[in-house]
């Protein structure tokens, strides 16, 4: 294989240049777009469209560290009034779930909790599991897009935090992961014969419409340095004295089992490259440092879920790798207005260079 001058991928899931790989150029794309002084121009934006309205801007929070921080930043430091919203897939981590529940107090706001259909969820969840794609999780993040758009509308709010940023988290590659609602549907179809009746999908149609009316998806961290993001963090632990969780992604036990167990097992996939790589091209640590952090084994501690066993078995009894072998949409042919969708802030521009070349 062939490694990335700059960064840890390698040519069996990126394509790699003269002189970095194609998610190296999207990090220095991100890095033109995304300029530290700007977050003020941000917060002014929010605050005057939101004018005297309850909540000029809407959040979702897991318990995680960031959109805790997030949520400490916007109402702390930049004075927002937000909504927040989670969504409880029946799998919190119950430390997670305390830090998130302490925070929420602390602040004195709003919170919605939306509850799936578990059975419905669950058979979505053997769904993926059965289908031989390594986006097993991938239901969870697009009902959250959906739930943050439609509460969105449903309040008039005209702005969604986001709490991803690209210098820690990275962007994962194509190969790895599908949002689309389409495919969704079409791997739930094939393997239990019925169509999705309860769950939040975020489709096509409801890009648009939510574009339509002026709904967009900012994501702050991206416009703030390193060193002061990490100040804010420490900031949010000290207010509500943060217990930790257990590490990256680890505040939603499934999220965790997938990517900790399932993926490294069945399809050879370890994540954490994705977030060692953002942090060496931002320079928090060096490349060596980085392949030395990644030749570290994470467990999955199996004592966390009471079904391993029934979820493992499922698995090996069912594995093939069939990728994205079901109905799906082909971006590409949309190109052109999924550019607006970016420009409008609709889609991330992670979004419009994955699916759309």
């Amino acid at each position: 294989m062939t490694e990335c001058n700059r960064c840890l991928f390698t040519d069996d899931f990126a394509e790699i240049g003269e002189h970095q790989c194609e998610y190296c150029d999207i990090h220095d794309s991100l890095e033109e777009q995304s300029k530290p002084h700007e977050i003020d121009k941000m917060i002014q934006k929010i605050d005057k469209k939101g004018g005297l309205k309850k909540y000029n801007c809407i959040m979702g929070i897991s318990g995680g560290l960031d959109s805790s921080t997030l949520l400490y930043t916007a109402v702390k430091k930049w004075h927002l009034r937000p909504l927040v919203i989670h969504f409880d897939n029946g799998w919190n981590n119950e430390q997670a779930q305390s830090n998130m529940n302490n925070l929420i107090e602390r602040l004195n706001v709003d919170a919605i909790i939306y509850k799936v259909n578990a059975k419905e969820y669950d058979d979505l969840n053997k769904s993926f599991l059965m289908s031989g794609t390594p986006d097993c999780d991938i239901p969870n993040d697009i009902a959250m897009t959906k739930l943050m758009y439609e509460t969105a509308h449903k309040y008039n709010i005209k702005y969604i935090l986001n709490g991803h940023c690209f210098r820690t988290e990275g962007s994962t590659p194509k190969g790895w992961t599908y949002m689309d609602a389409k495919y969704i549907k079409s791997v739930y179809k094939r393997f239990t014969n019925k169509e999705l009746i309860n769950y939040p999908l975020f489709t096509f149609f409801d890009q648009i419409f939510y574009a339509m009316r002026g709904i967009k998806n900012v994501r702050p961290f991206h416009y703030m340095f390193i060193s002061q993001r990490k100040r804010l963090e420490d900031e949010m632990k000290e207010f509500i004295s943060w217990q930790d969780y257990g590490g990256k992604h680890c505040e939603n036990i499934y999220t965790e089992f997938i990517g900790s167990y399932v993926l490294p097992k069945y399809f050879k996939i370890d994540k954490s490259i994705v977030y060692l790589s953002a942090q060496v091209r931002s320079n928090q640590i060096s490349k060596r440092r980085a392949k030395q952090i990644f030749k570290e084994i994470s467990i999955f501690d199996k004592k966390k879920m009471k079904n391993f066993k029934q979820y493992d078995d499922l698995i090996k009894k069912n594995f093939k790798l069939q990728r994205y072998d079901f109905d799906r949409y082909d971006f590409a042919k949309y190109k052109a207005f999924i550019w607006i969708l970016y420009k409008l802030k609709v889609v991330p521009y992670t979004f419009y260079k994955k699916y759309c070349f």
